[in-house]
């Protein structure tokens, strides 16, 4: 290759950069908090865009996101994506709030995953920033975790619990929509 042509690509690529700078394409999503009822166990959804949803509420410059017993938080906050940096707590009565831990895979060389547990009774946040995009046509992204144990998780991933879920999210959305 010659001179010039290397030249060119690294001046590209210093237009491309300061372009995503200038119109915002670096993508630095805002820090987020999930407050839980105490004692809640199950999948747990936010669905964001949602006029008739949550106003938008900050705390110390983080997104608050308050779910409701049912699991499901329709909010007015937009989607954003990117790494966030996310919290989760449980809160009590008296606005008390218990610090849930964020439980982390381990990706082996065979393709399998493994759960970074130490106690497999510990209740805490799986699937950590997951998210997807329910009823395409009307456009209703989400983020999904699941709140439990190590032992009850697989309950939250059968046909009958997704089934409810479903149900649930139909009605609150009053859209046709069905769960991965």
């Amino acid at each position: 290759m010659g001179h010039n042509y290397k030249l060119k690509i690294m001046n590209f690529a210093l237009l491309i950069t300061f372009l995503m700078s200038i119109t915002g394409c670096d993508n630095h999503p805002e820090p987020e908090t999930y407050l839980l009822p105490k004692g809640f166990t199950g999948r747990a959804t936010v669905i964001f865009n949602q006029k008739n949803g949550l106003p938008i509420k900050y705390e110390n410059g983080r997104r608050v996101y308050e779910i409701p017993a049912n699991g499901i938080l329709l909010t007015q906050f937009k989607d954003e994506y990117g790494i966030v940096n996310h919290q989760y707590f449980y809160v009590d009565s008296r606005d008390s709030r218990t610090a849930l831990p964020l439980f982390g895979e381990e990706h082996n060389p065979d393709g399998t995953t493994k759960w970074l547990i130490k106690d497999k009774n510990e209740i805490g946040i799986f699937f950590d920033g997951t998210t997807g995009q329910y009823d395409e046509g009307q456009k209703a992204p989400f983020q999904m975790f699941v709140v439990c144990n190590y032992i009850k998780m697989d309950s939250f991933f059968t046909p009958e619990y997704k089934k409810q879920f479903e149900n649930k999210l139909i009605i609150l959305t009053g859209r046709k929509i069905s769960i991965p």
